[in-house]
């Protein structure tokens, strides 16, 4: 008896840790209301799994068989605030959302994990023929899996020995951590971003680093090539380094735009303190959930740094940036923004929100193997664009298709 007790705490335990109903998503969740949501804007990094204007049904579950590939973080369930509610409609428009969640819940269980974000956006719309031209279903956020096998495999390949002769100095700070450690070393890696700078010719920068769990061995290198430049009396462009990490140990529900906070930043160039705050970003949290607050970090460092030439940010590709619409606000100083792309090397898989702040700040975006100018990034932007729009034509062209296969099914034609 004990021990059929004891399998069955076991069972509600491991459902209560890795499990969430569509009850208790229906209680938990926030919703925010807009009046111009498009998930055609994000291509990589989503799937769409729709549901046409006030019916249950999802009208494309093809992506079902890819979730166990990839890492999901965030779902958003999408529908319309319409009629204007009162009590009775609010609560049809809790059952058709529940009704949803739970029929989503049998094509893609992994969608109710417990460590998976739950948000629902509501449409404010004045008629039922606009709420039909809108989309309506789950967005689904998801990054590509990269085991610690991996990451550690990364790290030591920063470690591998190189031919450099460079004078190495003394540090004064910290002469045990992996990052002070990496640098005496002086040992780069091929196509690390090291090379990404030593390939540039850009004057009075500012860093400003992703500094959450995934980034550490991105920035380290960067450093190193700072430290050398300046040892062979070399005349470095970095005047000073921003570290972020999207709020220390804040909530993820706490986090609020343009607030977030988790910013540490550095007074001079020097590499003694740069390592210093360095430790002192990791010490005070590693990020939470995977959106950045990219531009908070960037507006910081320009306000800041009134005499730097431009900003370079090293992106985490796998992380969207949470604050873009703080965007206008950091194009108003005029300073051009350069984006070093860390963990993907397809330019097709760039988040888009990268080649929007390269863009309107007039910057240009670089890989570890190449540099893309502000003119190939417009180009490649209006075709991103373009890949958007056929995508929603697409969508819609698929709720067609589903609205005539149920007319059929009920003998209308």
């Amino acid at each position: 008896m004990k021990n059929i007790l004891l399998l069955c705490l076991f069972i509600f335990t491991s459902f209560s840790v890795f499990a969430q109903s569509a009850t208790r998503i229906m209680g938990s969740a926030e919703t925010r209301e807009t009046r111009d949501y498009d998930p055609a804007t994000s291509i990589e990094g989503t799937f769409l799994f729709p549901t046409s204007f006030g019916k249950i049904a999802v009208t494309n579950t093809s992506h079902s068989k890819l979730l166990d590939e990839v890492e999901i973080y965030r779902v958003e369930l999408v529908y319309s605030k319409y009629p204007k509610t009162n009590n009775f409609q609010q609560i049809q428009q809790r059952k058709l959302n529940l009704a949803r969640l739970n029929r989503l819940e049998k094509i893609a269980p992994q969608l109710f994990k417990s460590n998976i974000e739950w948000e629902f956006v509501a449409h404010i719309v004045n008629t039922a023929a606009h709420a039909k031209k809108l989309y309506h279903g789950f967005v689904v956020y998801y990054k590509m899996k990269e085991s610690e096998k991996t990451i550690k495999e990364e790290t030591l390949e920063v470690l591998e020995n190189s031919n450099s002769e460079i004078p190495i100095p003394t540090f004064a700070y910290n002469d045990e951590s992996e990052e002070a450690t990496f640098i005496k070393e002086g040992k780069q890696k091929s196509n690390s971003t090291y090379q990404v700078f030593d390939r540039q010719d850009w004057k009075n920068v500012v860093v400003v680093c992703d500094w959450t769990a995934s980034m550490y061995h991105f920035a380290t290198p960067v450093l190193l090539w700072h430290n050398q430049k300046s040892s062979q009396n070399d005349t470095s462009s970095i005047q000073n380094f921003v570290f972020f990490n999207d709020g220390d140990d804040t909530p993820n529900k706490e986090k609020k735009i343009g607030s977030t906070g988790g910013i540490y930043a550095t007074k001079t160039a020097n590499v003694d303190e740069a390592l210093q705050i360095m430790e002192k970003a990791k010490a005070a949290g590693t990020g939470g959930d995977f959106p950045e607050n990219d531009i908070e970090a960037l507006i910081y460092a320009q306000k800041n740094n009134p005499k730097a030439k431009s900003l370079v940010l090293i992106a985490d590709n796998m992380a969207s940036v949470r604050d873009i619409k703080l965007l206008e606000e950091l194009t108003k100083s005029e300073i051009p923004v350069h984006i070093l792309i860390a963990r993907t090397e397809e330019i097709d898989l760039i988040r888009p929100e990268y080649w929007d702040i390269a863009i309107q700040t007039k910057g240009t975006i670089h890989t570890l193997k190449e540099d893309i100018s502000l003119e190939e990034a417009i180009e490649h932007k209006k075709r991103l664009d373009e890949l958007a729009s056929l995508n929603k034509r697409e969508l819609k062209k698929l709720e067609r298709q589903e609205k005539r296969k149920i007319k059929r099914k009920k003998g209308r034609y």
